[in-house]
């Protein structure tokens, strides 16, 4: 009921409905389960018996008094607030300490009925002896003279927390809950709620039970504050007899309301109360009922409506029969119900007394949802499972990689033609491999599958969005690192999905360059790598200064420094920049940069490629034919011929030998026209001799034929071995053939490209089958510019293979921790040489920098030639 400014919401609450005549015949009275709200609101018509004639036996302590009286001079009178079946709610203002208060008057009909007056007593003690913010305080009590007992309390201003829930469902749609016109959302609900839970906790700890908790004796304040009306019901937890102010009522089937206070045997509002007080035992009343009475609150909340629903002898026979349906199916077609409020309100609703837990424990679960604990305590311990799996995935991962080093070294022992008894253990050894690497993919999908479930729980949860941060950006590393463009795009949109910071350096993929080169002082000019043409060509960006640099600010990408000092041959030192990271150019074991040397412009011929020392990527191609695996190397400096020996070139040195007088010499390296293995005859000399013994193209013969600027072919090893030695003897230094690694370095750079223009495989980029439509065969080493490694080298792709300086291992060039070793095989030593590039009778497939061939070192092949280097100390 309302009085005078319609806004202004005052709202009271009487402790129980009883007799408004007190003529004690079963006559119709209209009253309110709450007194409150607004006129007609929650009214219900009942029929209520006689007073019993054993109330005046109960042993009274408050006076009896009759008569006309008026308010204590104290309160002036400011009107009326609400009636109900018990007394009366007026606003007044207390003169005294100037403040508006609400006082309870009991009706002047029921001020002789010793019952009643005892039970407005009793209320009024509970009432006023509880001192909580959320119970509503009594400030006096007292008796008119006409005997009227009354009481003053705190006036509430606000609405009942049933018609917040009620506003709340019907703003609210069947995805999510949506906020009422006063701005109340689920969650300030809960906490609500939760306060109230520990008003309640707060009076089972001073030895009182509610017994009639429901929404409509809630009440939200003005400003957000929770009371716990309507102590009328309330009792001393231990105490005695009931107060029985009236004979035990009957609850009809044809009751129209479940959500009403009955009085007699039942005790409560059905729609609320638990079993035993839908059972009438009395005796059995205590903190545990007002817990269920909590979650039926709580259900109401989350379904929209108390957990049974009917009128009040249909839901009281409900209780008895069995519990409410579960809260999930009760709110289908309502927002989702939150797992962790469900079990809350379960627990609570309990049949079992003693598994409801306390009023402080529900409080206390409720606010735990409001903080998250349990959802983030939840998740943790699924994101604890999937951590657990880390040992057992590395575990696999070691054993895999074990496994497959141990088939390298066994197959490396194994020949070709070797039986396969010979081979089985090794290949059992791959087996046991790839069944290691299965099970790691799997354990690592568990892996994930608990990671994403942790953030299922908890969607926020910092320590699952770190993990799968960590776990996208090695796989962005690895990806980019194949050139996997597709799986790098998608690895960098799931690491910024989770990244929360930590890895915002990274993903802005700035690095940083340092370069020291000897002499210091040199001018440094930058060029990016970019396609153009399927083909990575250098674009120029910025002079970067002189050196030394140190820590220059460069982004992420394939980068080409130019080099250049007076007196000093020019210097192309390709620089991959990862992101978030520092090229130093540090060499292993070591703290400081090495400087680049630059070569004085003196020491290096025309066709003189200086590859720098420092750091490059190996193997790792999954199309290459036999490549190793992936690795960053540190390979020292050295140079390499531009181009493979011509043929003109290889006469030269023949004819030196036999002007030398060394004739055996230079028929045993000469070119033989007959495929395969060596042979001592001449009738298969490639090259035909003049009256002096001197050597000289032949002219062109079916499927061979020979250009002065054509590489070399047909010679083995031991012939290309022969030349490097003599081509040291004629120009000075320590030439050689290149070692394999060291030649893989020079046609892809320190990116890890496929192929030296890049890693687009087109057959006109280099000396191959496809190249032409015209027969295959050799090239000018001057042709085919597309293949032109970033050093500058050509023909590294296409035309011909070359012999390479050691023997072919499966497990590659032998290394000093990420140092290559060069290590020429022995002349005696009849092992497979390593064989490196592409070639004119080869598929594009067969030129991938990183593939390995090898072949005896008596073997000519019309495919391999010879392409020298030197170390660069």
């Amino acid at each position: 009921m309302r009085d005078g400014d319609p806004n202004d919401a005052t709202l009271v609450t009487e402790p129980s409905l009883l007799p408004a005549d007190g003529s004690g015949s079963g006559v119709p009275v209209i009253g309110s389960g709450a007194d409150v709200a607004s006129e007609g609101e929650g009214r219900f018509e009942v029929t209520i018996p006689a007073p019993s004639r054993d109330a005046a036996a109960f042993d009274m302590d408050v006076p009896v008094s009759t008569g006309g009286g008026a308010l204590p001079g104290r309160y002036e009178d400011l009107g009326f607030i609400g009636r109900g079946s018990f007394g009366e709610v007026r606003r007044v203002r207390d003169t005294l300490l100037e403040r508006r208060l609400a006082i309870k008057l009991l009706h002047a009909e029921l001020g002789a009925l010793p019952a009643i007056r005892k039970r407005f007593f009793t209320e009024v003690q509970i009432t006023a002896q509880l001192q909580h913010p959320g119970i509503v305080p009594v400030y006096d009590h007292g008796e008119l003279a006409d005997g009227r007992l009354w009481y003053a309390m705190k006036e509430v201003r606000g609405c009942t927390l049933g018609k917040l829930i009620d506003e709340l469902h019907q703003a609210s749609g069947p995805e999510a809950y949506g906020v009422t016109a006063s701005g109340w959302t689920f969650r300030r609900l809960v906490d609500a709620l939760a306060r109230i839970a520990q008003a309640v906790a707060y009076a089972h700890g001073r030895g009182v039970v509610h017994r009639d908790l429901k929404a409509e004796n809630l009440m939200v304040g003005e400003f957000g504050e929770v009371l716990v009306m309507d102590w009328g019901l309330a009792r001393r937890i231990g105490s005695g007899r009931e107060i029985e102010a009236f004979a035990p009522t009957r609850v009809g089937a044809d009751d129209d309301r479940s959500a009403h206070t009955r009085h007699g045997d039942v005790l409560g509002t059905p729609a609320y109360m638990p079993l035993e007080q839908a059972r009438g035992e009395r005796e059995r009343h205590g903190p545990p009922s007002d817990v269920y009475a909590l979650g039926a609150i709580l259900y109401h909340l989350l379904a929209g409506r108390p957990p049974y629903v009917g009128t009040a002898g249909d839901v009281l026979q409900a209780i008895l029969a069995g519990p409410p349906a579960p809260v999930e199916s009760a709110a289908a077609g309502h927002a989702p119900v939150p797992l962790e409020l469900s079990r809350v309100c379960a627990r609570a609703l309990d049949r079992e007394m003693a598994a409801r837990g306390t009023a402080e424990g529900f409080a206390q679960d409720l606010f735990a949802w409001l903080d998250g604990v349990q959802r983030r305590e939840r998740a943790l311990a699924v994101l604890g499972e999937a951590r657990a799996l880390g040992p057992e995935i590395e575990k696999l991962h070691g054993a895999a990689e074990a496994a497959q080093h141990q088939a390298r070294v066994r197959l490396a022992e194994v020949r070709p033609f070797d039986p396969v008894e010979t081979k089985r253990p090794a290949w059992q050894l791959e087996d046991e491999a790839a069944a290691r690497v299965r099970e790691a993919a799997l354990a690592e999908t568990l892996w994930l599958q608990r990671v994403h479930g942790a953030l299922a729980i908890d969607g926020e949860l910092p320590e699952a969005h770190e993990v799968l941060a960590d776990h996208y950006r090695e796989a962005l590393t690895r990806a980019e690192r194949a050139h996997a463009d597709a799986d790098a795009a998608r690895f960098e949109a799931m690491l910024k999905a989770h990244d929360r910071g930590r890895h915002a350096a990274f993903l802005r993929g700035d690095g940083a360059l340092t370069l020291l080169t000897d002499p210091p002082g040199a001018s440094v000019a930058l060029f990016r790598y970019a396609s153009q043409d399927r083909r990575l060509a250098p674009i120029f960006v910025r002079d970067l200064g002189v050196t030394p640099l140190r820590e220059v600010p460069v982004a992420r990408g394939s980068y080409l420094l130019v080099v250049r000092a007076p007196g000093r041959a020019e210097v192309r030192y390709p620089v991959l920049i990862t992101r978030d990271s520092h090229w130093d150019g540090v060499p292993p074991g070591a703290v400081e940069p090495l400087p680049i040397t630059l070569p004085d412009e003196a020491a290096l011929a025309p066709d003189d490629v200086y590859v720098p020392a420092g750091w490059t990527w190996t193997g790792g191609d999954s199309g290459a034919s036999d490549s190793l695996p992936g690795r960053r190397l540190w390979i020292d400096a050295f140079i390499l011929r531009r181009h493979p020996v011509t043929t003109a070139e290889y006469l030269a040195f023949m004819n030196d030998l036999v002007a030398c007088g060394r004739d055996a010499e230079a028929r045993a390296v000469c070119p033989r026209a007959q495929l395969g293995l060596a042979e001592t005859s001449d009738a298969h000399l490639a090259f035909q001799r003049d009256e002096r013994g001197l050597f000289s193209l032949p002219p062109d013969q079916k499927g061979l034929s020979w250009r002065p600027d054509w590489p070399v072919v047909l010679v083995d090893w031991h012939a290309a071995m022969a030349y490097a030695r003599w081509f040291a003897g004629v120009r000075g230094g320590p030439w050689r053939l290149p070692d394999e690694l060291e030649r893989e370095k020079a046609a892809r750079g320190v990116d890890g490209r496929e192929f030296p223009w890049g890693s687009h495989a087109d057959p006109t980029f280099a000396a191959v089958v496809d190249a032409s439509s015209l027969e295959p065969s050799r090239q000018s080493v001057h042709g085919h510019p597309a293949d032109e490694s970033p050093y500058g080298v050509r023909g590294l792709a296409g035309n011909t293979r070359d012999w390479c300086l050691g023997t072919w291992r499966y497990e590659g060039p032998r290394t000093e921790g990420d140092r290559l070793c060069i290590d020429a095989a022995q002349p005696d030593d009849d092992d497979f040489r390593a064989i490196k590039g592409g070639a004119w009778a080869s598929a594009m497939a067969y030129s991938r920098a990183a593939a390995r061939f090898g072949a005896r070192p008596d073997v000519r092949r019309p495919v391999i030639g010879i392409r020298l280097a030197r170390s660069y100390r």
